[in-house]
């Protein structure tokens, strides 16, 4: 009889500490460019995942190649000018136990520091949140303002100026707003 309880303990305990893993078909992630300082357009990426541990470790993975602008010509040109030799972008970030604490409906609103990795750079970027517990399952991550990540930092200025020169362009604002919208749903 205690062996039985102790392994039901265990297995319990495992999946309590099971990573909650990111809902990509529900989960979104934007960013805005704008060029010759007037024209302000919205992309995201399609390809994206990540997982947030009991302990509020936080990890996404963004697979920058699948860069969707609506335009093919300037998805290929930001694959070959930008994301051709780093295609992968990483962002870790620790969120406060009082996530993990949630109750059904509860929200709140944090600044977390994360640390994103792109082009065989770290920067720390910091973002406003709004954290929602949707259900026993399941949690909702917004940012309440856009995350500023400066191309400059990452060592993108020589792709965005080919990009710049190739399209025609004036400029290509070195600034970029991101914003994201993800689910994380409880792991079986």
């Amino acid at each position: 009889m205690k062996r039985v309880s102790l392994a039901a303990l265990l297995l319990c305990s495992q999946a309590a500490l099971a990573d909650w893993q990111m809902d990509q078909q529900v989960s979104s992630l934007s960013f805005l460019s704008t060029k010759n300082n007037l024209v302000t357009e919205t992309h995201h990426f399609t390809d994206f995942n990540g997982t947030l541990a009991e302990d509020g470790s936080l990890a996404v993975k963004i697979e920058l190649n699948s860069v969707e602008t609506n335009i093919a010509i300037r998805n290929e040109r930001m694959r070959e000018h930008l994301f051709k030799l780093f295609p992968t972008a990483n962002l870790t970030a620790q969120l406060p136990n009082e996530v993990m604490g949630l109750d059904v409906g509860e929200s709140m609103s944090l600044e977390v520091k994360g640390q994103l990795e792109l082009n065989s750079k770290t920067q720390i970027l910091t973002m406003q949140l709004q954290v929602t517990r949707l259900a026993n399952e399941q949690l909702l991550a917004t940012t309440v303002q856009p995350v500023l990540v400066n191309s400059v930092q990452f060592g993108l200025t020589d792709g965005i100026k080919k990009l710049q020169e190739l399209a025609g362009l004036a400029s290509i604002d070195q600034t970029v707003p991101v914003t994201f919208n993800v689910v994380f749903n409880a792991a079986n």
